[in-house]
């Protein structure tokens, strides 16, 4: 009688590498947004880090698209309807992913409990009290800061410059900041003591923040990437590092500083700073 062989499973069946930069830049669509971009090639964790260096785009491109759908809207609605739905619109478009992050987060530190317990917390897939009100914090914040901006071209600044600047941020995390566990989904992405990706981004945003409102723009995407970061350095004393769910945090947080940032910067504009101090010295 013969023993019947174990059927083996299949290997996945992988088609060629395509240029690595559509690679990357599929990847970094793929993680960031719900477009269901196809990768068939294998992808390592040196590809997911790579990657990285295409968020600000994707950042740039979210920030066009909720402009856009924020004229549709206020054709129809009020400007609170419009910035509503825009805000809700654009965390669709990334599946919450960052929400998530910013919810789990905030359960977590906001526990007060010791480093190992904080981290089970935020791993826990239910949400805690202290997750529901960040949550609702910053999308108040968002909606409002939005809908008190004057008009559409600073709103396009402010969601141009906003999304794709908070978007540098992950970048800065992976690689200053260790990782706090020993595995995770933001793990692969780790690559400590690189700075040329960091000063690639941040010189993108910083480009992209003066082509579209000056030094004001410049001003914003500091501020966008830096007050983020400080509150993630306080975290990371805690846990010993960041995880994928503070990653999210600082792109919710970013996004929250543009839209204030746009609001402060109506009342106190550099630009028209600049332009004053011009006259001044033209006349004088």
């Amino acid at each position: 009688m013969s023993i019947p062989e174990t059927a083996q499973p299949e290997a996945p069946q992988y088609e060629p590498r395509p240029p690595a930069w559509r690679l990357h830049l599929t990847l970094a669509v793929t993680f960031l947004t719900r477009l269901p971009l196809p990768v068939r090639c294998e992808v390592t964790a040196e590809d997911l880090h790579a990657s990285m260096a295409w968020y600000p785009l994707v950042g740039l491109g979210l920030g066009v698209l909720g402009w856009l759908l924020y004229i549709g809207a206020y054709l129809l609605f009020s400007s609170l309807v419009a910035a509503v739905l825009v805000i809700i619109l654009l965390e669709m478009a990334t599946g919450a992913l960052h929400l998530d992050g910013f919810m789990d987060t905030c359960d977590g530190i906001g526990s007060g409990k010791p480093r190992e317990r904080a981290l089970e917390i935020m791993k826990d897939s239910r949400v805690g009290a202290m997750g529901v009100f960040g949550a609702i914090a910053v999308l108040l914040v968002k909606v409002s800061a939005l809908d008190a901006l004057p008009d559409s071209r600073t709103i396009l600044n402010t969601l141009v410059i906003g999304w794709t600047a908070a978007r540098v941020v992950p970048i800065y995390n992976v690689l200053l900041f260790p990782y706090a566990r020993d595995t995770g989904t933001g793990k692969p992405f780790v690559r400590r003591g690189a700075r040329w990706p960091i000063l690639r981004a941040t010189l993108f945003a910083g480009v992209v923040g003066f082509l579209f409102n000056g030094l004001d723009g410049v001003l914003l995407a500091a501020a966008i990437i830096t007050l983020p970061l400080l509150v993630q350095k306080t975290i990371a004393r805690k846990l010993g590092g960041l995880t994928g769910d503070v990653y999210g945090m600082g792109i919710e947080l970013g996004e929250a500083v543009a839209l204030l940032g746009g609001c402060v910067l109506m009342q106190y504009s550099l630009n028209n700073l600049i332009g004053w101090l011009g006259l001044w010295l033209l006349f004088h």
